[in-house]
This record gives structure tokens, C-alpha cells and sequence, in this order.
């Protein structure tokens, strides 16, 4: 296969305009079914990986009842899309140096001349508006926070700790030496900051897109979910376990 040329980028980039303009108008839609009387209808939520994150989120969702969207943004994106989940695992969350970067590295996929970085990233601006329309929502990382900052029914939260606390915890979990550990922690850390800096021309560690920051180096899953059950509002209907 060829490279593609400019003129096959831009028919493609104007169905896929096309395509997102018609999901969008069916989110728009969902407005009007939406009545939540709470402080906040969703929340974002930024985690670092050890950083106790993954725990935080299954428990506000069992007290909130609210559903988490993480893995499965990648399956909502693909089917609206109308693309594989495998091509949007591989867009997900990573950073594209450029346009021909993008379409080179999915030369080889049938999706590759379709559906790309830029498309990935416009179909994950309208997938989080459709799920924070709809509220009830826990949006795990893709830096919904920066892609809803407008959005004053959503509360921007971020967990992290200390290096040397998610080191420790991450080569538990892991199962490695703590230099392997530190090694793969630092460059997913990186990874999530060139991907901000990228498609939200912000940095990741932008305190003006938190409403709170989390360090859980001393501070256990219990209490952060019921510091923010606080923050969510007093009409939220909380779920008991």
C-alpha cells in the first residue's frame, strides 16, 4: 500500500467530520432526557499509576452507583467509529509526533487510511461530552478533566502519591524489582504527559484543571472516596455496601 496522499487525508478527515457531527447531534439529544439535581452529575478522574487509583474508583462507584467508563471509552469510540478495538487500543492515550507518523504506523491496518490520531482524539472529545451529558459517570484518565473544564457539573479529581510510595507498590503488584518498576513508571508517566501536552496544549500537572488532588501515601481508599461522596453533593443517592 501507498502512502496516502493529501487529497485521500482530506475526503477522509470530512467523513469522519461528517460522522462525528451525526453522534454528537444524538448526545445533544440526551439533554433534554437528563434531570440530576445533584452538585455534580459526573466526576473525571486522573490517577497515577500506584497511586491507589484503580481502588478509588471501583469503591466510588459501588457507593455512588455510578458506572465507570475506562476500558470500555476504547469499545465506544470503535463502534461509533466503526473501526476496531485494537486500532483505537493502539491510539489510546499514546502520543502522535505528527500526522504522517500516524498514518505510517497504521499503514499496515485496513482501518489505517480512515482513522487515526486526530480522529481518535475528536472521537474521545465526543464520546466523554455524551457520557458526561448522561451523567452518573466516573471517566478514568484520557484527560477528560481538560476536555470537560467547562463542564461545571463534573468534578476534576486527581489521586496520586509519592514516587517512592508508587514505586514500592507498583513492584508488588507487578511482581519486579523496584528498577523495573521505577523504569515502566516513569515512562508511562511520561507517555500521559506528552499525550496532554499534545492534544490539550495544556500540562498534566496544571492545578487549574483539579478541583481536588488526592496524595495517598498516608491516606487510605476509605477516606478519599468519602471526601469525595462530600464534594459530589447532598441529593446523591449513595449506595451502601
Amino acid at each position: 500500500m501507498g502512502h496516502l496522499g493529501f487529497n485521500e487525508l482530506s475526503v477522509n478527515a470530512r467523513l469522519v467530520e461528517k460522522q462525528l457531527r451525526l453522534w454528537n447531534a444524538r448526545c445533544r439529544g440526551l439533554d433534554e432526557k437528563i434531570v440530576n439535581e445533584r452538585d455534580f452529575s459526573f466526576l473525571t478522574l486522573a490517577k497515577d499509576e500506584g497511586s491507589l487509583g484503580d481502588g478509588i474508583a471501583q469503591e466510588l462507584s459501588n457507593r455512588l452507583g455510578w458506572h465507570i467508563f475506562d476500558e470500555e471509552i476504547i469499545r465506544y469510540i470503535a463502534q461509533n467509529s466503526h473501526v476496531s478495538d485494537k486500532l483505537v487500543r493502539q491510539l489510546d492515550q499514546k502520543f502522535q509526533n505528527s500526522i504522517q507518523e500516524t498514518v505510517e504506523r497504521f499503514l499496515k491496518t485496513i482501518e489505517a487510511d480512515s482513522f487515526g490520531g486526530d480522529e481518535y482524539h475528536e472521537a474521545l472529545f465526543v464520546t466523554l461530552a455524551c457520557l458526561a451529558r448522561q451523567g452518573s459517570a466516573i471517566l478514568v484518565g484520557r484527560g477528560a478533566n481538560f476536555a470537560l473544564n467547562r463542564e461545571t457539573r463534573g468534578l476534576k479529581v486527581r489521586i496520586t502519591a509519592s514516587p517512592d510510595v508508587r514505586i514500592q507498590r507498583l513492584a508488588e503488584r507487578w511482581k519486579v524489582k523496584t528498577e523495573e518498576a521505577r523504569s515502566r513508571m516513569l515512562a508511562d508517566d511520561e507517555e500521559k504527559r506528552k499525550f496532554i501536552r499534545h492534544y490539550y496544549w495544556h500540562e498534566y500537572d496544571d492545578v487549574r484543571f483539579y478541583d481536588v488532588i488526592f496524595n495517598t501515601d498516608r491516606t487510605s481508599i476509605k477516606h478519599v472516596v468519602a471526601s469525595i461522596q462530600g464534594m459530589i453533593g447532598p441529593n446523591t443517592e449513595v449506595k451502601t455496601s
